[in-house]
């Protein structure tokens, strides 16, 4: 926060969290061709990685600690297919099973 205060000193609270360079809300295909870029400088096969691990990742951790409509919007999801990539560990549908039957 401290950086991008400095880099945009007019930024405001409301503004997109992770920004361009442009201060435009960082978008699917800039994350995807920069990581690539990283990943090819460091010299890993930048073809074997995708987008859809952090999509699944963000959402399964969201998934524990927020409201599901929250991802959404988060997300900036205009559908449910948000729910796709929440993955419930076991033990976390054991326990809701459980507390149904007390």
């Amino acid at each position: 926060m401290d950086y991008r205060t400095r880099k945009f000193k007019d930024s405001k609270s409301q503004d997109a969290f992770f920004v361009m360079e442009n201060r435009k809300a960082l978008t699917r295909n800039y994350f995807i061709s920069s990581l690539k870029n990283i990943l090819a400088v460091l010299g890993y096969n930048s073809d074997l990685y995708n987008g859809h691990s952090f999509r699944i990742g963000a959402s399964t951790t969201a998934g524990s600690k927020i409201e599901d409509h929250l991802i959404q919007t988060l997300g900036r999801w205009s559908s449910q297919c948000y729910t796709r990539y929440i993955r419930t560990s076991l033990s976390t549908i054991q326990q809701a099973q459980q507390a149904l039957v007390e």
